[in-house]
């Protein structure tokens, strides 16, 4: 639904209907991507998730006055979700920079670069599950039905 009424945007659309349709689209992309992110199998499904939320949070940034306080809790959550999966997916850029790494170096250098290849790893497991703990306090919320109700109510009736 929302994918329609972003569609259907021009310069005749209050900005309010207009950013709500922006966030609701960005929102249900993003949300595309949560299971991959749970499973945790590739890190591809994680990475599009924390771009969609950057790119949600960049709409949501925006549209801070259109709607009543409640809006900041929504908007604070997005900020929470983006850095959350940030911390798992900036371990996931630096493994490879540092396999990469590792990779082109001789013999004699690789132990070293391979304990910390250990310790981000460590890092990685512990961010990833602070961010399951994350989606099992939003799933615990219905955070998903509230914010787009709330979303809904806002801006289309």
């Amino acid at each position: 639904m929302a994918k329609e009424r972003y569609d259907q945007l021009d310069a005749e659309t209050q900005f309010r209907q207009a950013i709500g349709a922006i966030i609701e689209t960005r929102y249900a992309v993003m949300m595309q991507h949560l299971e991959g992110t749970l499973a945790g199998r590739d890190p591809e499904d994680l990475h599009q998730m924390r771009v969609w939320s950057r790119r949600l949070r960049a709409a949501m940034d925006v549209a801070g006055d259109c709607f009543p306080s409640r809006y900041r809790y929504y908007h604070k959550t997005i900020k929470q979700l983006t850095d959350a999966l940030g911390e798992v997916r900036d371990c996931d850029v630096l493994r490879d920079a540092l396999t990469t790494y590792r990779n082109g170096r001789p013999k004699e250098d690789r132990a070293a670069v391979n304990l910390l290849l250990q310790d981000l790893r460590a890092r990685r497991e512990l961010a990833r599950a602070e961010m399951l703990v994350f989606f099992e306090r939003l799933e615990h919320e219905r955070f998903d039905v509230r914010f787009r109700g709330f979303m809904a109510e806002q801006t289309i009736g």
